[in-house]
C-alpha cells in the first residue's frame, strides 16, 4: 500500500520514537526487526495487515517453537 502523500523521515522517527516509548513503558522490548516493519509502515510502504503478519513473522523467528 502506497501512501498519496509522502512522509519526511523527520516525521517517521517521531512517530516511532513516540510508539517505541509506549512499547517500553507496557515492558515490551523493541528489536531493530519491530523498528523496521514500523519504519515501512509509517512511510506508506506496508499496510496495517502487512506490518502485523511480519511482525509476527519476526516474532516467531525470535522465539521459535521447541
Amino acid at each position: 500500500m502506497a501512501l498519496k502523500t509522502p512522509v519526511s523521515e523527520a516525521h517517521v522517527r517521531r512517530v516511532l520514537a513516540e510508539v517505541e516509548a509506549g512499547q517500553v513503558t507496557a515492558g515490551a522490548v523493541v528489536t531493530e526487526a519491530d523498528r523496521e516493519i514500523a519504519r515501512r509502515q509509517v512511510r506508506g510502504e506496508l499496510s496495517a495487515d502487512e506490518a502485523v503478519r511480519e511482525a509476527i513473522a519476526a516474532a516467531l523467528d525470535r522465539f521459535p517453537e521447541k
